[in-house]
């Protein structure tokens, strides 16, 4: 089948699924130096991940936008789930009616951290645009790649002064109205 439709990358955490309470504690907007070699992941097991991956996840809901703005982005984009987790989200997409609008799922099965992992991923998938919550890897893909970069707004995201590539957007629908602006 000959897809025309673009790739766009989604991260999960922060623009799918819910931060637990509602806090999004994970993110960042202390910029990483792009200069500098990537620091390395601290990998756990295998079978601890799982475990603790299930404990930390499960239980999250899918942001109120997430379910029609996915299903309305896949008839614009093609879409590839690039997420920081070292454990398959699958099961999650599934559960809560998501997976059929997303191609495909890749995990950071490397050893490096979730920005610089998604950097080596988006040079190789070569998206249109990402969309990611956190304000390094956001900093990031905007110093380092041709990709347009949107950052998902959180409170723990807003202090910063990000590079002209990044753009901002209140959530998943917001996106894909840009996208359906942009396609007009």
């Amino acid at each position: 089948m000959n897809d025309t439709r673009p790739f766009v990358t989604l991260d999960l955490d922060g623009v799918i699924c819910s931060p637990p309470f509602g806090v999004n504690v994970g993110i960042s907007a202390r910029f990483l130096d792009a200069d500098a070699a990537p620091a390395p992941a601290r990998v756990p097991p295998r079978a601890l991940s799982r475990v603790a991956d299930r404990l930390r996840f499960d239980f999250r809901r899918p942001l109120p936008e997430a379910a029609a703005a996915l299903h309305e982005l896949q008839a614009l984009r093609r879409i590839v789930l690039l997420t920081g987790r070292r454990t398959s989200p699958e099961r999650w997409l599934r559960r809560h009616g998501l997976a059929d609008a997303i191609e495909r799922v890749v995990i950071n099965d490397t050893p490096l951290r979730s920005p610089h992992f998604k950097l080596a991923l988006l040079a190789q998938l070569a998206p249109r645009e990402h969309v990611d919550d956190d304000g390094r890897t956001a900093q990031l893909l905007a110093e380092r790649s041709a990709v347009r970069v949107y950052l998902r707004d959180w409170p723990r995201n807003r202090d910063a002064q990000y590079a002209a590539g990044v753009e901002r957007i209140a959530d998943l629908a917001a996106f894909v109205r840009l996208v359906r602006a942009g396609e007009a």
